[in-house]
């Protein structure tokens, strides 16, 4: 009854943060642009004080802006990324989710960013090895588009929202 699953390999295909991707809308995928999905806001962590001191998560809230300074996006939907979104779209018919507003849903509502990540480690396990979770498939898409030498470094760091290069280079590339 979650399309969380889905949300696994479409970051695969596209590459954003795991707090992009749960507060995607219908509304964001751009007609006028072929295959693009417009970032331009994400899911945000709030913290209350504990009278002990300590800190503790109160909520998970969307908010009208991405997390760096780059801004809003144009994010490049390939074919398979397609053929996930039409199969989140047609699940969410299925079992009667509102397919006017957040992509990834479950019956409680918004899918959060926690539930996709404890989703990818439960599936690691499952298959016997190391868990991985899904900022390691942004590093891991990151990386394929920097071993593939046609394709221009600026041009990714626009893809997945890095205001300068070196954070690409120096964060996001392994061997």
């Amino acid at each position: 009854n979650s399309t969380a699953c889905l949300a696994i390999p479409l970051v695969f295909q596209c590459g954003m943060r795991i707090s992009e991707v749960v507060a995607l809308r219908w509304s964001d995928i751009d007609e006028e642009i072929a295959n693009t999905i417009h970032v331009q806001r994400m899911e945000s962590v709030q913290y209350s004080r504990n009278p002990d001191g300590t800190w503790n998560t109160a909520s998970r809230v969307i908010i009208d802006r991405t997390k760096s300074d780059v801004g809003n996006r144009n994010v490049y939907l390939t074919t398979k990324a397609r053929k996930i979104l039409d199969t989140i779209f047609k699940t969410n018919i299925q079992h009667g989710y509102d397919n006017s507003g957040y992509i990834f849903m479950n019956e409680r509502g918004r899918i959060k960013s926690s539930a996709l990540d404890s989703r990818i480690r439960k599936y690691c396990n499952h298959i016997h090895i190391s868990e991985k979770g899904m900022h390691k498939i942004r590093k891991t898409y990151i990386s394929t588009l920097i071993d593939n030498e046609n394709i221009n470094i600026n041009y990714i760091r626009e893809q997945v929202g890095h205001a300068d290069e070196r954070t690409t280079y120096n964060n996001y590339c392994f061997s």
